[in-house]
């Protein structure tokens, strides 16, 4: 089911922003050393990779109706989707971000891959709803990062499922790891990782594997009430 937008009035009051016009509104706000502000705004899409960007970027419950990709971008500041609507992949691979990557209570209907990331801050995907994988193999994550209740669900594209799985081969977390209350379809993937913070998985459902095998667990494991087809340590 396609998600809707009643909750927020402000989205349907403007029309749809092209690349020209969602370029000059980041130059506007640049030009006044502010943070980017796009939020509430509907784009077509939004493509910033491979620059770089002296503030942090607000698409506070925007909807974009394709894919947003900050590839090989640093952003000093924070990435703010939080509720926002993203139709296509959220693509943030080789990125350099200052401040946190927020998408609490946001929808993303592709792929999250933020392969070889580094974000300073907090990853905060409480709530998300994804359809498809999220990839943080390389990643490097400076505080903690919180999957509380979210789904992960599997997609289908035109007969290619790709599976709701969350990848975090040799990713290094700072912090805790926090998955409490979420659902993957998939399996989760922390082969390699070092996590310094603990891991909890209380009340999660991992609906295929949950996979520990090489990886440094700093603190505890909780694994209270955790659902999973089997554990490959």
């Amino acid at each position: 089911m396609e998600p809707h937008f009643n909750n927020s009035p402000k989205l349907t009051s403007g029309a749809v922003l092209s690349s020209i016009e969602i370029e000059k509104e980041i130059r506007k706000t640049q030009a006044a050393n502010r943070e980017i502000n796009l939020s509430y705004r509907i784009l077509s899409n939004l493509n910033l990779s491979r620059r770089t960007f002296d503030q942090g970027i607000n698409l506070q419950e925007a909807t974009i109706l394709g894919s947003v990709s900050m590839r090989e971008s640093t952003v000093n500041g924070d990435i703010n989707l939080k509720k926002s609507i993203v139709k296509g992949g959220l693509h943030l691979e080789q990125a350099i971000i200052r401040g946190s990557l927020i998408l609490d209570q946001a929808t993303v209907r592709g792929v999250i891959n933020l392969v070889g990331a580094q974000i300073k801050g907090n990853l905060d995907f409480q709530q998300l709803n994804n359809y498809g994988f999220i990839s943080l193999a390389k990643a490097q994550i400076g505080q903690d990062f919180n999957l509380q209740k979210a789904k992960i669900q599997s997609a289908d594209h035109g007969g290619l499922v790709i599976q709701g799985n969350v990848y975090l081969r040799q990713a290094v977390i700072n912090g805790d790891l926090n998955f409490q209350g979420s659902t993957l379809d998939g399996s989760l993937d922390l082969v390699r990782a070092l996590i310094l913070g603990s891991v909890n998985l209380e009340d999660a459902t991992i609906n295929q594997y949950l996979i520990v095998r090489n990886a440094s667990l700093e603190k505890d494991l909780i694994l209270r009430g955790t659902r999973y087809q089997e554990l490959v340590k």
